[in-house]
C-alpha cells in the first residue's frame, strides 16, 4: 500500500505462474525496506526469539505457494493457507490488497483485509511486465516512481507519489480508484514467447552451468576476496539477463550471449572458476 515499499516487493508478485519457484522469486531491494517492519519488535522481543520466529515465518511461507492444495478445512480460519495466499497473489480486482498475513490469517480477519478465494485467480501484476529480464524486473518500478515524481506538480503530491499507493494520483484516494484496476476475464495467457526447441535446451544447459557456479560460490565465499565474489555475482546476473532476452527472442540477445560466453571462457581459463564436479571441467573445456 506504500508505493516505494511495493517497488521493493513487486518482483515477488510479477510471476504469472504460482508454484514453489514463485516463493523464491524475491527482490534484491526488499532487505533494505523490511527492517522498518522488524525494528519495533527490538523494543520488546529478545533477539534470539526474533531470529527463530523470523526463520519460521519465512519457511512457512514457502509451501503455501502452490495450486496443488485446495482447502484445509477449519485451519482456513486461523492459518494463512495456499488458498488464502493465492488471493494475495492475484490481479483480479477482488484480490487487490488482500490477505497480507504471513503465517496467521487472523490478522486480516481482524483488520478487514481478508478475502476468500472465489473466482479463478489470475496471477501477476495488474499491469503485466511481459519480460524475463531480471534487471528490468527489479528496476522498472523505481524508474516509474522517478518519472511520475517529476511529472507530478506540487511538493505534497510528489511525496504522495512515493508514500501512497501505486494507483494513487492527484485527486484520488490513498490507494487509487478501484474502478481503474484492469478487469480480468480468467482467460489471460501468461507471457510466453515461442522460441525454437534448441534454444530452450541451450538456455537450460547454460542455466545448469550457472547453478553450478552459484553452488561453488556459496561453498567457497569465505575464502574468496570481495572483488572475486562481486565479479562472480555480476557474471551470474549478466547470465540471467542474457537468458531472459534469449527467451524473449530479442534481436540483440545473440550479441549479449556471445559476450557472456567469451567472459565465461576467459574467467574459466584464468582459473577463477572451477566446478565442484570434476566431470564438468571437461564439458566446460569443450
Amino acid at each position: 500500500e506504500v508505493n516505494i515499499l511495493w517497488a521493493a516487493h513487486q518482483v515477488h508478485h510479477s510471476s504469472e505462474d504460482y508454484n514453489l519457484f514463485t516463493a523464491l522469486r524475491q527482490s534484491v531491494l526488499q532487505k533494505y525496506t523490511s527492517w522498518m517492519f522488524n525494528l519495533p519488535m527490538a523494543l520488546f522481543i529478545p533477539p534470539s526469539v526474533f531470529a527463530v520466529h523470523l526463520q519460521f515465518n519465512l519457511l512457512y511461507q514457502f509451501w503455501i505457494h502452490t495450486e496443488v492444495i485446495t482447502k484445509l478445512g477449519p485451519l482456513e480460519w486461523i492459518l494463512n493457507t495456499p488458498s488464502h495466499h493465492r488471493v494475495h497473489h492475484g490481479r483480479n480486482p477482488y484480490c487487490i490488497d488482500k490477505n497480507y498475513g504471513g503465517t496467521l490469517i487472523i490478522w486480516d480477519r481482524i483488520f478487514g483485509t481478508f478475502e476468500a478465494e472465489d473466482a479463478k485467480v489470475v496471477y501477476g501484476l495488474t499491469h503485466p511486465v511481459n519480460s524475463f529480464d531480471p534487471i528490468m524486473l527489479q528496476l522498472r518500478p523505481l524508474a516509474h516512481i522517478w518519472n511520475t515524481f517529476w511529472a507530478t506538480p506540487g511538493f505534497c503530491n510528489k511525496l504522495s507519489v512515493i508514500f501512497k499507493g501505486p494507483g494513487w494520483g492527484p485527486g484520488k484516494p490513498r490507494l487509487g480508484l478501484p474502478e481503474e484496476i484492469p478487469v480480468v476475464s480468467g482467460n489471460e495467457v501468461p507471457f510466453n514467447p515461442r522460441v525454437p526447441a534448441y534454444l530452450n535446451c541451450y538456455a537450460l544447459a547454460h542455466f545448469a552451468v550457472i547453478m553450478d557456479l552459484y553452488i561453488e560460490l556459496l561453498a567457497s565465499v569465505t575464502m574468496l576476496s570481495q572483488g572475486t565474489v562481486l565479479m562472480r555475482i555480476g557474471f551470474i546476473i549478466l547470465s540471467l539477463a542474457s537468458f531472459g532476452l534469449l527467451m524473449e527472442n530479442k534481436s540483440k540477445a545473440g550479441i549479449l550471449e556471445i559476450i557472456r560466453c567469451l567472459v565465461f571462457i576467459s574467467v574459466y581459463k584464468l582459473g577463477y572458476f572451477r566446478s565442484n564436479f570434476s566431470f564438468l571441467d571437461y564439458a566446460y573445456e569443450v
